[in-house]
């Protein structure tokens, strides 16, 4: 297959880089650091799925320079930008090619879907759930750190043909990244977000691992709060989560996914470390504008995204 990769973040060189080693052509659009450090040593990835030299990778910094050396055509676009950038990128995509492509997003956060569908239209429109983590250790360098379950894609009802989401499930799986399909997207998109609310914000707040929030009865209070107003949310919203209540998904969290996932460090942590935005706004902070649609109280939520932005303002050096 002929592949686009759309951010060059961790999440984009791990899938871009087991796609290029599997054989199939693999070009992702990238800041100018990551696309020389490719270019002139190759991808290294390292970490829990092993060691790996790639080095028929091709980066570019615009798409334009990507349409007119790669073409106009390709089988697959894979959307790892953060979910603020989303549409602005989507937009550039419709715009560079003429002729529609299958994007499959493998983002963070609620709402990546929907705008999909808005832009492209849902026949093209796939959708992940990635629970694995990693992370770059510099440029050209990237570390698999923690695995909780597969990666989960489909695609809303009425959209693009299942056949299609099987096939790219194969691809992916085949290429090392295990990947099942699934006609219920929306409820592992909003388990994944629940994850991230739980501990992502408050992680980075406090400055510290996944693991460290198990620990102490304080950091397990706060979590328990804001899984208890995720859920209040998610009812209003009629969206079916594998728990039936909060206190099933608390044991899940606290049982299963967090000793998983015990060293990792919050993405938005590492946002705030590099003086980047992060993207609070679509996940503790989606949850508190949906409560306010529905009239509902979510202080916890607002407390963690408040924080966060705060952290972020000190981070780029905004004082509004």
């Amino acid at each position: 297959m002929k592949i686009i990769v759309l951010g060059a973040g961790s999440i984009g060189l791990v899938f871009g880089g087991f796609l290029a080693k599997a054989g199939h052509r693999v070009v992702f659009l990238g800041p100018e650091q990551n696309v020389s450090e490719i270019k002139r040593h190759g991808l290294f990835i390292e970490g829990l799925w092993g060691n790996h030299l790639i080095k028929n990778m091709v980066g570019y910094t615009n798409l334009e320079e990507l349409k007119n050396k790669e073409g106009k055509s390709f089988d697959l676009v894979l959307l790892t930008v953060k979910s603020y950038d989303t549409e602005n990128m989507l937009k550039a995509i419709h715009e560079t090619f003429a002729d529609p492509m299958l994007i499959l997003s493998l983002q963070n956060g609620l709402g990546n879907l929907d705008k999909m569908c808005q832009i492209i239209g849902p026949k093209w429109a796939i959708a992940g759930r990635v629970i694995f983590g990693a992370e770059i250790d510099r440029p050209g360098r990237v570390s698999v750190t923690v695995y909780a379950e597969e990666v989960m894609i489909g695609g809303v009802e009425n959209g693009i043909d299942y056949q299609k989401v099987t096939e790219v499930a194969d691809i992916l799986t085949d290429a090392g990244i295990p990947t099942l399909p699934t006609r219920e997207i929306n409820k592992y998109i909003w388990g994944k977000v629940l994850y991230n609310s739980a501990l992502n914000g408050l992680g980075a707040i406090l400055g510290v691992k996944y693991g460290f929030l198990k620990e102490h009865e304080s950091s397990r209070m706060l979590i328990a709060g804001i899984v208890q107003e995720f859920f209040k949310v998610s009812e209003k919203e009629n969206v079916t989560l594998d728990w039936p209540t909060p206190g099933a998904y608390l044991d899940y969290l606290f049982e299963r996914l967090i000793p998983a996932t015990y060293d990792h460090y919050p993405s938005m942590l590492r946002d705030i470390q590099h003086r980047k935005r992060t993207e609070i706004d679509s996940i503790n902070g989606a949850i508190v504008e949906i409560a306010r649609k529905h009239g509902i109280d979510v202080p916890v939520n607002w407390l963690i995204t408040a924080l966060v932005k705060t952290k972020e303002k000190i981070a780029l050096g905004i004082k509004i």
